[in-house]
This record gives C-alpha cells, sequence and structure tokens, in this order.
C-alpha cells in the first residue's frame, strides 16, 4: 500500500468515526461543519493522524479557502486547551481511531 492511499484510508476512517459518533451517515458529510464541535474534532484528527489535506478538504466539505481552514485549525485548538468536555469528546474519538488505524 503506497502512502497516498494509506492516507486517504486514514482520512476516510476519521470522517467516519465523527459521523458514527454524532449519528449521521456519510450522505450528511457537509453537516459536520454546521456543528462546530464536530468540525473542530475532525479537524483536530486529521492533523493529529497526518492525512490533513487542505485541498481534499476544501473540495469535499465546500469550504471556501485555506484560510478559513488554517482560522478553524486555530480555533480548535484553542477549544481543545479550554474546554475540559470537548477533549473528552476528542480523547473518546482518539481511542476509537487507535483501535482501528
Amino acid at each position: 500500500m503506497d502512502i497516498i492511499s494509506f492516507k486517504e484510508e486514514r482520512y476516510e476512517n476519521i470522517i467516519g468515526f465523527i459521523c458514527r459518533y454524532k449519528g449521521m451517515s456519510k450522505e450528511h458529510l457537509k453537516m459536520i461543519l454546521k456543528d462546530r464541535e464536530c468540525k473542530y474534532l475532525l479537524f483536530l484528527l486529521l492533523e493529529k493522524y497526518k492525512c490533513l489535506d487542505l485541498d481534499k478538504i476544501l473540495k469535499d466539505f465546500d469550504i471556501v479557502s485555506k484560510k478559513s481552514l488554517r482560522y478553524n485549525m486555530k480555533k480548535a485548538e484553542e477549544k481543545f486547551f479550554l474546554n475540559r468536555e470537548f477533549r473528552e469528546a476528542y480523547f473518546e474519538l482518539e481511542e476509537m481511531a487507535k483501535k482501528i488505524i
């Protein structure tokens, strides 16, 4: 398996975790962005597992610009450090990811 397909598989798995965690199907993928917590969890996990492909995210989620994406990453990191419940949700998802990835 080459590195590109490995990253794509991780990317798809993480999106699957987020969808299952929030009780939504992959068909409603764009709904992830409407839920700020969900969006931030997605970005943090993609960054942790080194599959944060800006171009793919821009295409999949119809995000307008890379600047907007970077801004959301910064907000996600802030929320992680300031909000205990958000951190617990992140660690819960990370445990799920460790079992499969």
